[in-house]
């Protein structure tokens, strides 16, 4: 594979001054920071965020929750949804801390997390399907980032680019890149080293032989670019129906009239995170006993 060009940053050469929030980090670390970005949209990116979300609320951790992605806001309008549906089922639903931003810039964005980080176990933040200096910022801050893909050779070019004929990889993505730019300056607001997590989503029962391919381009790609795979969320109807409410599978315990439990799919959803390996004792416990029961 030829070696990858220099990384620069849109505006800036590679001997131009770093931003000083590279250079020079303040804030210490407390709570646990969970991006998830992926400079594509429609990846389920948001909706894997509100489950973890929720996942951690319901195991008793502390959580904030911030959307950045101002355009869209999935995430907030989600637990907005939440909310609504406590009012309407006459229910008290776990559910984390919203974060607004007014601004909407770097500085804002470093002042609300150092807040956060005091208050809250875990601070999950969703960053927009493009690249922005704010979700720069939010990458270089991250203790983990979760990087949603769905079965596509489309997806997997912010990634790497696989050659079609070989199946070998010729460059690492532009995604890739960033996040390789951006992660060791950031060592220093990090007790270890940050993991970054690919997740395959919305896959089916049976992996088609596309699936199939999509999946091996992911493992040429990971010990170049520096990520691991994990299992996601597969495409199922009941994601789509309880997401608009602001609801997941486990919320079906209080409201049991609006639909089964699906074992299945509740597993599904702690193996999704168990495989995030995220520093929750409490969320260990809620995991353990469920994957043993069901």
């Amino acid at each position: 594979m030829p070696p990858t060009p220099a990384f620069e940053m849109p505006g800036l050469g590679q001997d131009a001054e770093m931003p000083a929030w590279i250079k020079y980090p303040v804030s210490q670390r407390r709570g646990h920071i969970i991006v998830f970005a992926n400079e594509k949209g429609g990846v389920g990116k948001s909706t894997t965020a509100f489950h973890t979300c929720i996942a951690l609320c319901n195991a008793g951790e502390s959580v904030a929750a911030l959307d950045v992605d101002l355009r869209q806001l999935t995430l907030h309008r989600a637990l907005w949804a939440r909310q609504e549906s406590e009012r309407d089922f006459g229910v008290r639903l776990p559910t984390p801390e919203q974060i607004m931003l007014v601004q909407q810039n770097e500085n804002e964005l470093e002042t609300k997390l150092q807040m956060a980080r005091i208050h809250h176990s875990f601070i999950i933040i969703d960053v927009g399907g493009h690249d922005s200096p704010i979700a720069r910022r939010a990458i270089f801050m991250a203790d983990t980032i979760v990087t949603p893909v769905n079965d596509s050779f489309i997806d997997l070019d912010m990634l790497g680019r696989i050659d079609p004929r070989t199946g070998d990889l010729k460059i690492l993505g532009n995604f890739a890149r960033l996040v390789e730019h951006l992660k060791e300056p950031g060592v220093a607001l990090r007790p270890k080293a940050l993991d970054w997590v690919v997740m395959q989503n919305r896959s089916r029962n049976f992996a088609t032989r596309n699936e199939r391919k999509v999946l091996e381009a992911l493992e040429k790609i990971a010990p170049v670019a520096g990520f691991r795979l994990v299992p996601g969320l597969r495409e199922r109807v009941t994601y789509r129906e309880l997401f608009p409410m602001g609801l997941t599978l486990f919320d079906l315990e209080a409201i049991p009239g609006l639909g089964k439990l699906q074992p299945n799919a509740r597993e599904e959803i702690w193996a999704m995170l168990r495989a995030l390996n995220l520093p929750s004792a409490a969320l260990n416990r809620a995991i353990a006993p469920t994957a043993a029961a069901e």
